[in-house]
């Protein structure tokens, strides 16, 4: 495949990308899919009984329903985004009105006690949702790595629109956010998020060297993989971007120095202070792009020619940008703070709910100011535009599935209830609704699955030249891939491994 390099590389160089508002949209399906996934169920359970938790029920049901509709979204229908959006929220608005109009006259797998009465539904404000670690955190996170995991390997098909590639300089594709949702998601379920860590001075010297081994250590296994990726490229011939990260630089490496050196910070600085500590990185960041040549180093090199002359000029981008992405942890800390509180009302929920919606509504009118008045969105520098960017997507992206969670609630409440009382152990989770198995497996093990992918990834364009293949072909191939992984995600589930960071 080595003679088809050439022509790869063009086929990623100088794209421009798309609006953050398609996006936005993009992956709007995502929490759409996940709404239509748990309305379906009890209509399924109403006819077909106890068979949908059946492991390989589930596992059919949750590869349709949760990974599909975002490869059908990246793909064929990209160009109907919004009939696809209406079409999943009607068909979840339907089965929610046949549930509600078809409800059981027994609970499933509930024995009926002697003399019971039906349990008249709560008002709101006394409402109960849940406590620990929100669902839809959990299922931001997950989704978002299926949404990575797909694109990765559609990208090198042409049924993936170039303009959802990531973008040579200025611009915003599908792709370009990726990596810097990545690090919010770790950082909103850091151990700093859940006030896990301690302060390194109130451990003493010697717990100050412990802690410090810790962070060190806990982000070796992020290098090792990064070491391996660099030398299976290099050695291979696989077609690679340079202006992405860099000659030798890539995803891992970034990854590692990003939570090293946000953990190192963080043993100092209280993570209450991450939020002003993102903001203050993130301005003063800005000030050296714009006004003291760092943008122009990173962007044309040190002679203004694009030199790759020396590490430093080889791998600019993936070093430079590492202080973006620092500031998107930070605030990935912060928001993990303020979502990790405890909450077990749906009143205090939907106050969460509303505060992040108005968050969201300012960070959006910051990205149109920034990008209008002090630069233009950058993936390879991750400016103050890309920053804002990312945290308005992952935000937007939070409230969705906020959403849905609330929507659930409401239906186990007053649309999904058995007629009569639940146990105490049962009344946080409705026989109706059983969990994902997919979320399950891929939940403790997102960077393994995101190593699998990177390999199963390389094993397709080594083998075929991916950009000449029909509609049916990438599209076979694609489901082929995405099914693949989501076994592997069981598998590895199922064996108990995880390979966590942080």
């Amino acid at each position: 495949m080595m003679d088809l390099h050439p022509s790869k590389e063009a086929f990623y160089a100088n794209l421009t990308g798309t609006t953050p508002f398609e996006v936005s949209l993009v992956v709007a399906v995502a929490p759409a899919s996940e709404l239509l996934r748990w309305t379906l169920v009890p209509v399924l359970v109403t006819l077909f009984g106890s068979v949908v938790k059946n492991i390989w029920f589930a596992f059919v049901l949750d590869f349709i329903t949760l990974v599909l509709p975002l490869l059908f979204a990246f793909t064929f229908l990209s160009d109907h985004l919004q009939h696809f959006i209406v079409v999943l929220l009607a068909t979840s608005a339907t089965l929610l009105l046949v549930a509600y109009v078809h409800q059981p006259t027994k609970p499933n797998r509930v024995k009926k006690p002697s003399k019971a009465k039906p349990a008249a539904p709560r008002p709101l404000w006394e409402l109960p949702m849940g406590s620990g670690r929100p669902h839809f955190m959990t299922m931001f996170r997950v989704h978002g790595m299926v949404a990575s995991v797909i694109a990765i390997l559609a990208v090198d098909f042409q049924i993936f629109p170039r303009r959802f590639a990531k973008t040579e300089t200025y611009g915003s594709g599908l792709m370009d956010v990726a990596v810097g949702s990545f690090m919010f998601m770790n950082a909103l379920v850091s151990k700093e998020a859940r006030g896990k860590h301690q302060g390194i001075f109130s451990a003493g010297i010697a717990g100050a060297s412990k802690l410090l081994s810790e962070v060190f250590s806990s982000t070796v296994p992020v290098f090792v993989l990064g070491v391996i990726r660099l030398i299976s490229v290099k050695n291979t011939g696989y077609h690679e971007h340079v202006s992405e990260y860099g000659v030798h630089w890539n995803f891992f490496f970034t990854l590692a120095v990003v939570i090293m050196s946000s953990s190192v910070c963080l043993l100092i600085i209280p993570p209450s202070m991450s939020g002003l500590f993102s903001l203050a990185i993130a301005l003063g960041y800005q000030h050296l792009l714009s006004n003291h040549g760092l943008g122009e180093f990173v962007l044309e090199g040190s002679d203004g020619f694009g030199s790759r002359e020396g590490l430093l000029n080889a791998n600019r981008e993936g070093l430079v940008s590492c202080v973006g992405y620092v500031a998107i942890y930070f605030a990935g800390v912060w928001a993990g703070r303020f979502l990790l509180k405890q909450r077990t009302l749906f009143f205090d929920w939907w106050i969460a709910f509303l505060l992040l919606n108005v968050v969201n509504v300012l960070l959006w009118v910051l990205v149109a100011a920034s990008s209008t008045y002090i630069q233009p969105i950058c993936r390879r520098t991750a400016n103050l535009s890309y920053i804002i960017w990312t945290l308005s997507y992952c935000i937007q992206l939070l409230t969705s599935y906020m959403l849905v969670d609330i929507i659930i609630t409401l239906g186990k409440e007053y649309i999904w209830r058995s007629p009569y009382k639940l146990s105490k152990e049962k009344a946080s989770k409705h026989p109706l609704v059983p969990d994902s198995i997919l979320v399950s497996s891929f939940s403790p093990n997102l960077l393994l699955i995101f190593l699998f992918c990177n390999l199963l990834t390389g094993a397709v364009n080594m083998s075929i030249d991916t950009v000449q293949q029909s509609t049916v072909t990438s599209m076979i191939i694609l489901i082929s891939y995405s099914l693949i992984l989501c076994f592997i995600a069981l598998g590895i589930h199922f064996h108990g491994e995880k390979l966590k960071i942080r």
